[in-house]
Order: C-alpha cells, then structure tokens, then sequence
C-alpha cells in the first residue's frame, strides 16, 4: 500500500490527535497540521456545528510538541446547511458562505506550500454531520479522507471505553477543558480522560443519562471536550505543561463549565516515555461471529459439484431496452448506445436517460453497469460520475460480462429510479472516508439507499418498511482499500477468506441501514481473478451465507426516526432522554438481520469483477423489525400471500410459459434474470426484465442452471 502524505485536522482534542497514531500505524506520513479557530481570539468557545474551538489558544502549542507545519485560519460564516449531509453546490449559491467552505479554503493553502500532501485526517467517530462535510473538502480538492476512528465503538472489542483505554495503552494524555451535560460536573474538569478511575465516572454518568452505543461516554453527543497535552514518540517530541494557577474555570449557561488556560509551556518528554506510537491498536479485520464463521467453515475435499452437466455459455445474450413501473419505483433496464469507446457509448447513455426521462434522473437510487471490458471501467466512471453531483449518489453494482454482451456494445446500465412524490423520502449512506468499518465508497457510487416501500399504507412515513439497495461488495481490507492478501494456502484458504470478508462488509452497511431481512442475494465470481476453482469459491459462498444467518444475532432496533435530515444520523438513532437501556458496559456489538430464515442464495459467474476480484456480493435488503419472515420453496405460488420478493430457478429455458404461468409472477413485479442462454421471448415479454449474461450458474446446492428469475415488489 502507497504511504499517503497526511495534513491533519486538528481541533487540540482526543480524537484529533489520536486519528493521527492510526495514520502513522496504517504506514502513513503526517506532513502537516491544520486548525480553524475563532475570528476574535478572545472567544474561547465559538458556538459552531462543525468545529471544536475551545482551547483554540494552545494549539500552536501542540504543533510545536509535534514539531509539524501548523496551518491555521479563522472560521469564516456559519452552519448554513444544517443537514446530515452537505452540498457544496447548493451553498455557493448565497453571497454568505457556509462554515465548512473556511475547510476549503484551509486545506487549499496547504496544498499550494505542500504540494505532496494527498489526504486529510480527521477524528470523527460516529458523526455523519461532521465527516460528511470533511469528505465533500477532501474530495473536491483531491485528497483522501482519512477517518481511521470512525465507527469504533461498534467494532471489536465493542466497547465505547475501548477507544479511551487505547488512548490510555499509547500513553496519550488529553484532558477534559469543557463540560455540558448534566450528568458531568466542573469535578471532571482537567481529568485525564483515558485515567481508568475517569473512564470508569464517565461510564456511571453514561449508564444514567445515556444509552449504549451512544458515543456519551466518549463525548460524541458533546457531553465534554479535551485537549491533548501528551502522547507518545515519535509523533510527540515535546509535552505540554498548564500549571495550575494558568487555570480558570468559568461557568456557563446550563451546567456548562470550561476550564480557560491563560498560559502554557512546553517541556522535554521524560525517559519512562517509551511508547511507541506505531504500536497504537488497530481493529481486528472481523467481527467476532465472523471470525468464528471463518474458522468454522470447511470447505470439501473434491471442486466437483453434484450436478454439472451443462456446457458452458459463450455466445452473445441480447439485451432488450425495458421501462416498468411498479410501486414506489420506476425502472429503465439495458439502456445502451452507440459509440467507438466505452466512454463515448457512456455518455450518450447518460444524455438519452437524462432526455427521455427527465425528472427520474434526478431521483435515480440504484444502478447495474454492464461493461465488456472492466479496463473500461476508469473511463466509464469518469463520463458517469459529473451526472450525480448532490450528496447520496445511487448505489451501485458493475461487472464486465465479456463476450456475451451483444456486438459492439461495450457499455449498458439498468436504472432503478424513485417516483417524484418519494423526494424527501430517499436516504443514503455514502461513507469515502478510508476506516476500519467497511470500504470506502470514492466516486460516484453510496454504499446504500433506501426507500419507502409500497405495500404497506398504514405506517406513517417514518414507520413504513424500507428497501435498500446496497453496493456490490468486494473482499477489500477498509483501512488500505487494498483486496485480502492471499493466505500461505491459498486454494484451500483464499476463497473463504475473500468471501467471508465481503459478506461482512455487506452485513456491516446492512446493520447501519437497519436491514432485517436480505431479500435474496447473488455472489458474482470472477473467472479471470485467479486460479482458484470458482466452484470453491462457490462452496465458501453458500457456507458463509448459511452461517452468517445463523451465528448473528439481531439486536432490538431504537423507534426513532432515523429519517429526519435535519438531525445527526447517530443522534436520531440513539436519542437519550428516559431511555432504559443495558449499561454501558455491555457489548456494542450490531446486527439488526434476522435469523429466522435463510433466503435464497445464487451464484453467478462472470467475466471479470471491480479490482479483478474474485467475488463480489449483491442484495438488496429489507427493514420491518415488526414482521415474521419465511422462506417458501414451492413450484407454484400462494396468491392469498403477501409477497416481497422471489426467485425462480430455471434448469432450462425451452418450455418455460407453463413455468411462469405457475409463478404467478406479478406483472407490477421489478425483474432481473440472470442467464446463460439466449432468453425466449415470451420470458422477456412477459417480464420485461433486466438481463444479466452469465458463464455459468448454481444454485446455493451446487446445481448448474440455465438461468434465474429475481423478482421484486417495490
């Protein structure tokens, strides 16, 4: 993995500066620091959204401890955009700036003295508010966003005081300055918050007033804030000394209190000092269920399968050019054009949408990219990726199907859009930042959207079940966004591996998004990402995916909105006030899918996959925490049920009316078929659907098949 060349944001706290230990330990170089404080100096604590700016007068201070290039400059405007997300188009239109543009213009001058810098630290935890707006500067500047602690209470060893105890292993010494809740009071203030006797205080005030998961208990609801005064080598040369007649506590509106340094020194690092800060601890890859899924699953002696009796598929699979409605969604399938390069067909696949839809495509959720040749795939995105400019970009699946798309077609994509009337009702989670939690998502494409679903007219908005549709997952390792290193062996080992860690990556945006059930899921292979038998690959999949339902555990999931764009994603989800929750000892540890069932599970191969990897996992997911879920294996459906999606296994397409006459498929029912023969056309008449060529086809048994039918109600 290529160093990175790092400018930190700093606000002088914690998380600022432990953000930094992470980058060192992932390889990375720090070149610089920056800082936002105050216009007026003597404004300890600017009331912002966005920016921690008590202790703004020490920061110098800490450059020097470090011996790093400080860049610093005064917070210019206010929080204009008070939504999770942000959209820096939408606030360049007034003549006020918004507060996070003072970013902007910060880390553009750091760029112009140091032009080596390529990415920014920050130290968000569980704040979209705040990382999302990071991102939006880094990205638009080209830098990589780098949040090695987002998310971190909810990873091994799920604890939110695991962070504080780390802080504590490495030795680095923040003290609290500021107070603001009503379970803290001025007795905190300049308490070493990594001290274990702190830890344990915060930990009985969070059990009080707070709910597990929360962040309170590392002060992400604002509860407290810190200065760091010390760390380890060799990122701290030097540390701060504040004596005690320097310190003033002034009181403030509420129960608030901050401590006001009036003056501090810095002093040479004793010798007991020894830490070293590369030794910093960084999250295990898996989660613990997924460890033992990993460890437990076996994979068979022999790559032969129980059937395998049909010939591989080459010639070309016509895609015909499908618009159905059905629901709260408007899909437009296998749209393609002509042109001499990937790119040029791109683009005049975009225009067309754009002419002969008009308003969808500003409410588009979720793509498929089909593409002859994945080498295509860095000049397809460059033409793809203008179109979708506001936050929350849609989903996205991409594969290259090679010679079974049709003749010189390099380039087709099915659009899933969202009807005008659902506008307030799309929510996304596009995380680009580089973390331990999953990959980041750097380019035009959300790990996951989601949107009301229709069958249900009873629940208010903001109770009414949801379909998301999440990203293809591939086996990248978050921190490095690099694919899993091969084991020592790797036939026997590589396919699990890469498997289970994309299955998480998947179950991690799932448990984020509150999917309670994946409707289904296919996992594309790869055919010219290795030597591995895909038919391995194959057998870890449907292992995986079987034990994944059933090593997880669903977790009661908080009533409240998780809609409201005008609130933090992580405080609408774990509002406070009156909650009786477990304490906040107890495990952190997320996972809102159910185990009542296993839904059904398919495996298709392909050309070649994003990165050339092996395996990629697709699903689309399902939140109602309120129902019973069942999986029905039947040849016929039961009209008199409630259905939300299905799937029809075909050995054979010849005689398939009568098959489809006994599915019973809805004809307001969103289809893709996955196939490896030419499709009759009463099947594409009767289903208009999206069609997806593959090599080759299994069923989660091992059964070859000609082709499968997915179908779903939106």
């Amino acid at each position: 993995m290529p160093a990175l060349n790092v400018v930190a944001l700093i606000s002088g706290g914690k998380d600022s500066l432990f953000s930094i230990l992470h980058c060192l330990a992932n390889g990375h170089q720090v070149a610089a620091l920056a800082n936002l404080h105050p216009q007026q100096s003597d404004i300890h604590d600017l009331d912002s959204f966005m920016y921690q700016t008590v202790g703004h007068n020490v920061i110098d201070l800490i450059a020097k401890a470090l011996e790093l290039p400080l860049y610093r400059q005064p917070i210019v405007g206010s929080a204009l955009s008070t939504s999770r997300t942000y959209d820096n188009i939408s606030n360049h239109e007034g003549s006020r700036p918004d507060e996070v543009e003072s970013m902007f213009s910060l880390l553009s001058r750091v760029k112009e003295a140091q032009p080596e810098v390529d990415a920014v630290s920050t130290g968000a935890i569980l704040s979209d508010y705040q990382r999302t707006r990071v991102e939006s500067v880094a990205i638009r500047l080209g830098l990589t966003p780098l949040s090695y602690l987002w998310q971190f209470p909810f990873l091994p060893p799920y604890s939110e005081a695991s962070l504080l105890r780390d802080m504590s292993s490495v030795e680095q010494d923040s003290r609290i300055i500021k107070v603001a809740s009503g379970a803290l009071d001025d007795s905190f203030l300049w308490q070493n918050v990594a001290n274990p006797r702190t830890i344990t205080r915060l930990q009985r005030s969070a059990e009080r007033f707070g709910v597990n998961g929360d962040g309170s208990t590392i002060g992400e609801g604002g509860e407290y804030e810190t200065l760091a005064i010390d760390g380890p080598a060799p990122l701290w040369k030097h540390r701060i000394i504040v004596h005690e007649d320097d310190q003033t506590i002034v009181g403030g509106d509420a129960g608030t209190a901050t401590l006001e340094i009036r003056k501090a020194t810095l002093a040479a690092k004793t010798s007991h000092h020894s830490t070293d800060a590369t030794e910093v601890r960084q999250p295990p890859l898996l989660d613990d269920a997924f460890q033992v899924l990993q460890e437990e699953l076996i994979l068979p002696s022999t790559n032969k399968l129980l059937t395998d009796d049909l010939p591989e598929a080459s010639e070309a699979i016509q895609l015909p050019i499908n618009a159905i409605q059905g629901g709260h969604v408007i899909k437009v399938d296998n749209v393609m054009s002509p042109g001499l390069s990937a790119s040029e067909q791109t683009k005049g696949i975009m225009s067309k949408f754009t002419r002969e839809h008009g308003t969808l495509s500003q409410s588009i959720i979720h793509t498929s990219i089909l593409l002859r040749n994945m080498e295509d795939f860095q000049s397809v995105n460059a033409v793809y990726g203008p179109f979708f400019q506001k936050p929350n970009p849609p989903s996205r699946v991409t594969i290259s199907c090679g010679e079974r798309l049709p003749e010189d077609v390099l380039v087709a994509i099915s659009f899933t859009c969202a009807k005008d009337t659902l506008a307030e009702d799309i929510h996304g989670l596009h995380v680009q930042s580089r973390s331990y939690w999953a990959p980041a998502n750097i380019g035009p494409y959300s790990q996951a959207i989601s949107i009301p679903h229709s069958i249900t007219t009873t629940e208010s908005r903001h109770q009414q079940p949801r379909l998301v549709h999440i990203a293809g997952q591939i086996p990248l390792v978050p921190s490095s966004m690099e694919m899993i290193s091969q084991p020592a062996d790797p036939d026997n080992g590589a396919s699990v591996a890469e498997c289970v860690l994309s299955l998480q990556h998947l179950w991690r945006i799932g448990t984020v998004m509150n999917v309670n059930l994946w409707l289904g899921a296919v996992v594309f292979l790869g055919r010219t990402a290795n030597d591995i038998p895909r038919e391995r690959y194959l057998h870890a999949a449907r292992q995986a995916w079987k034990r994944a339902h059933s090593h997880g555990s669903a977790v009661p999931k908080d009533d409240s909105d998780a809609s409201d764009d005008e609130v933090d994603v992580w405080d609408r989800k774990y509002g406070r006030a009156g909650v009786s929750e477990p304490p906040q000892s107890a495990s952190t540890y997320r996972s809102t899918i159910t185990n009542e069932c296993v839904p059904p599970l398919f495996v298709a191969e392909v050309q070649t996959l994003p990165r050339n990897a092996p395996v990629e996992w697709s699903s689309t997911g399902w939140t109602d925490d309120q129902s019973t879920f069942h999986v029905l294996i039947s040849a016929r459906r039961d009209a008199s049920e409630t259905l939300l999606a299905g799937w029809l296994a075909l050995s054979s397409v010849a005689e398939v009316e009568p098959i489809l006459q006994a599915a019973q498929i809805p004809g307001e029912a969103l289809c893709t078929v996955y196939t490896t023969s030419i499709l009759p056309s009463v099947l594409v008449d009767k289903l208009q659907p999206q069609v997806i060529p593959c090599f080759r086809l299994w069923d989660e048994d091992g059964h070859r098949l000609a082709a499968v039918v997915s179908y779903m109600m939106a």
